[in-house]
């Protein structure tokens, strides 16, 4: 069940609209929205998909060995899934499912375009087409991958391994740049424009750079201590949210050095940015809460205060936006929650 909480900005009692909510049988980690659909799928490997619009079944399958990551393509017909022991592939207009197994555990998939996906297997990154058919792949890496990112529609790619994070072109095996990291960073990400690169280790520091600049060029620490989850551009690629052990930092990334615009004080357990060029950012916390706040212009003056909440019975695991008014939820218990958010 989700309840609406009173926004202490306004007074106002909020809108609590469900267009829907499902109980699973299991405990949904990750969710993926598509044309139409929802994904959401279980650590131990089950997939379930539901119909955007009313959440009914409209597939079942199970990943053998488990499940670390789902993501579907930009035009939101194919689904590509990893785990330990390998990847599919599911297409949405027939519900066509290719498994494919790989000697070593595939860690991360992201979409480089429509038809190519890009996935980390141990010490490489190769790209599959839609039927599971590898068109490249990077030349051997000294250690394995533990996270990758892509942007300016899939001509550049950016792959963290143990000590380093290397950026590839597409169609060519080496590098082009590679900059130095400590310990092993596994959050990852690129802004649209691929101009800018952070990357986080649990616990340890969060640091942002200009991808163009010279390796040695002194990085932004964003956090000392980063948070369980990787920092998240929005899609405009002008805000930066970087969780923390105790709070989330939020970022302007503008012509100039990047700069922190607000301190929200939430210990995240998921967080998504709405989609399109708008600035705001749900997140859920470990009090069992859903938060929209606002990043803009005026940030700074409304920063600690969420523009509305509702409260969950047990944690978020995964927020996703399907489109800029719905949003679902995905909770420890085994719920899956639309969310219809007024976008005023």
């Amino acid at each position: 069940m989700v309840t609406a909480l009173t926004a202490s900005a306004t007074g106002e009692r909020l809108q609590d609209v469900s267009p829907w909510s499902k109980r699973l049988p299991w405990e949904p980690a990750f969710l993926s929205v598509g044309v139409g659909l929802i994904a959401a799928a279980g650590r131990r490997g089950r997939v379930r998909v539901m119909d955007l619009e009313g959440g009914e079944e409209h597939d079942l399958f199970t990943l053998p060995g488990g499940i670390t990551g789902l993501a579907f393509s930009p035009d939101g017909r194919h689904l590509t899934l990893v785990g330990p022991r390998g990847f599919a592939l599911w297409r949405a207009t027939d519900g066509r499912l290719i498994t494919r197994s790989t000697p070593t555990p595939c860690v991360r998939a992201r979409w480089m375009g429509l038809g190519v996906v890009a996935i980390a297997e141990g010490g490489k990154v190769t790209m599959y087409d839609t039927d599971g058919v590898a068109q490249w792949s990077t030349a051997p890496l000294p250690t394995a991958v533990t996270d990758v990112a892509c942007a300016q529609g899939g001509r550049l790619l950016a792959v963290s391994l143990a000590g380093q994070v290397r950026c590839f072109m597409p169609m060519r095996r080496e590098p082009v740049a590679v900059h130095l990291y400590g310990g092993a960073p596994d959050g990852l990400a690129l802004s649209v424009d691929g101009r800018w690169a952070v990357c986080s280790t649990y616990q340890g520091a969060t640091l942002l750079w200009e991808t163009h600049r010279r390796p040695t060029a002194q990085p932004v620490q964003c956090e000392e201590a980063s948070g369980r989850h990787a920092p998240v551009f929005s899609e405009c690629g002008h805000r930066l949210a970087v969780p923390a052990e105790r709070h989330l930092s939020l970022w302007s990334i503008g012509p100039r050095r990047p700069t922190r615009s607000a301190v929200l004080p939430v210990c995240v357990s998921a967080l998504a940015w709405r989609p399109g060029a708008g600035d705001v950012l749900a997140t859920a916390g470990s009090d069992h809460a859903v938060r929209l706040w606002h990043a803009g212009a005026q940030g700074r003056r409304s920063g600690y205060t969420p523009l509305t909440a509702w409260q969950l019975t047990t944690p978020a695991t995964s927020l996703a936006w399907a489109g800029q008014r719905m949003l679902a939820v995905a909770e420890r218990g085994g719920r899956v929650t639309l969310l219809d958010i007024d976008p005023s």
